[in-house]
């Protein structure tokens, strides 16, 4: 209860003196009376950031809302490492010479007007923008830039097809539609199929160049400088945060009569007359949580045709910069596609490095300790780098086992209870309507957010989140002034 206290006082500093809009303020106390009248509530599955901003946009209305959340925190996927008190955390926490945020999950912010871009402006946090021009590619072993490799065709075919994907009409698997060399394979998995979350051969074109094309935000991409994602979430809606209840593990949804009932972990009960469910796809599809009646075929369909594949981050410190200091992301690795000098324009120290993979090798390495994943890394890192990455890696020196005092923090997101991988993904055959039907209220009773259900152009994105939460929002709001 401390630590959680403690989490809601950051927020609201980080917010001190800011003027919200007025659709977003809450309601005062001398108000004649709220928004929307309603005698039933409603309850939000998933203190993420769909669930935080559907219910927050819920209550300013004045719908009763509670929000069950089976972790000891909020944010869902938005986690940062300051905000944790596990042991490995902060061993890595107090050994490190990172001065800047470190972020368990998404740290790059894709479009300066995207949902989560906005949200960020208008706290007034700093950002600092990533010089599209800054990144490297793997080729034969060797990083390079991209003025490097202008006359190198693989090169080319990797951004040619990356440049024109938004309008690519195949129904195949981004590996058979791009149709590159042997030579460009892991590029393209790194820049493509690793960005949006699995690998190349099961990665639908068509789903994916389908929402692609209707992103609407410009396509800068931002880190925050010195405020953690997770802080900027419980700022934003720190109002919502009395109202949720940590450690409910949900297991079973009875939306059979007019009162939905929702049973927890313990067989403890809640009741609504509305449910929203944010939890992650990959909870669903694993029977996480058991309906009755069953979910509908059109919904059911729906999930089949995306993936949530296995997640893996990665987070190295070394004495020094042997990457470019003027280096952003490194891609086309093989053990790791995504590289990412994190500590660009933010840090004095730019020693720092973030790690990411998802899919078939993130699989593979979740099978792994944590030390070997590390040494996995490192043999890739000195591979391209000629053997800088063990020599130039930050040990414990507190720990005299120099065979072990690498220091290294990862963040497995596959062996995560409750979330079970990464983000959501077309597979073959998926379209942009498979996302709708997803997204589609049931009986006027269950209604889903949610990366996952945006179908605006931000699935996959922490936007994506907080689209769908305004869309269920509206949703719900519509049915009751309907009724």
């Amino acid at each position: 209860m401390k630590r959680r206290k403690a989490l809601e006082h950051i927020g609201v500093g980080l917010a001190a003196g800011m003027v919200m809009p007025g659709f977003l303020a809450s309601c005062q106390k001398d108000d004649p009376g709220p928004e929307v009248p309603y005698n039933g509530n409603v309850i939000v599955i998933g203190a993420g950031a769909a669930g935080l901003y559907a219910a927050d946009i819920l209550r300013v209305k004045g719908i009763k809302v509670t929000v069950l959340e089976a972790a000891s925190q909020p944010g869902g996927r938005v986690r940062s490492l300051r905000n944790q008190t596990d042991v490995q955390y902060q061993t890595f926490s107090n050994a490190s010479q990172a001065d800047f945020p470190i972020e368990l999950g998404a740290e790059v912010i894709y479009g300066s007007n995207s949902s989560w871009g906005k949200i960020i402006s208008d706290l007034g946090i700093i950002t600092k923008e990533i010089d599209p021009t800054a990144g490297r590619y793997v080729l034969d072993n060797v990083a390079k830039k991209a003025t490097d490799l202008s006359a190198d065709s693989d090169y080319l075919a990797v951004q040619s097809f990356l440049s024109t994907l938004a309008d690519n009409t195949s129904t195949a698997s981004i590996q058979s539609a791009a149709n590159v060399s042997s030579r460009a394979q892991a590029l393209l998995n790194a820049q493509v199929a690793n960005q949006y979350g699995s690998n190349a051969n099961k990665i639908g074109t068509k789903g994916l160049a389908e929402s692609l094309k209707l992103i609407t935000h410009d396509q800068k991409q931002l880190t925050t400088f010195s405020n953690p994602w997770q802080d900027v979430l419980l700022s934003r809606f720190n109002g919502i945060l009395p109202e949720v209840k940590y450690n409910t593990i949900v297991k079973k949804i009875d939306w059979s009569g007019n009162v939905i009932t929702v049973t927890d972990s313990n067989n403890k009960t809640y009741t609504a007359t509305k449910i929203i469910i944010t939890v992650p796809l990959s909870i669903l599809k694993s029977g996480g949580i058991t309906f009755t009646p069953a979910l509908p075929s059109s919904t059911t369909s729906a999930m089949s045709k995306f993936g949530m594949d296995a997640a893996v981050r990665l987070i190295l410190d070394f004495k020094s910069n042997f990457w470019g200091l003027d280096s952003s992301f490194i891609w086309g690795g093989t053990t790791m596609p995504q590289y990412f000098n994190s500590g660009l324009n933010r840090s004095k120290y730019f020693r720092t490095m973030s790690l990411t993979v998802y899919g078939q090798k993130a699989q593979e390495l979740s099978a792994l300790s944590d030390y070997d994943k590390t040494l996995a890394v490192l043999a890739e890192l000195d591979a391209i780098y000629n053997g800088d990455g063990t020599k130039f890696i930050r040990r414990d020196l507190t720990n005299n086992n120099n065979d072990s005092n690498i220091l290294s923090l990862v963040k497995d997101w596959t062996t995560d209870e409750f979330t079970k991988g990464g983000f959501s993904y077309p597979l073959v055959g998926a379209t942009l309507q498979d996302r709708k039907n997803l997204a589609a209220p049931v009986s006027k009773k269950l209604y889903f957010a949610g990366e996952a259900t945006d179908f605006t152009g931000d699935a996959g994105f922490v936007s994506g989140a907080l689209n769908s939460a305004v869309r269920v929002s509206t949703e719900i709001v519509d049915s009751i002034l309907k009724a």
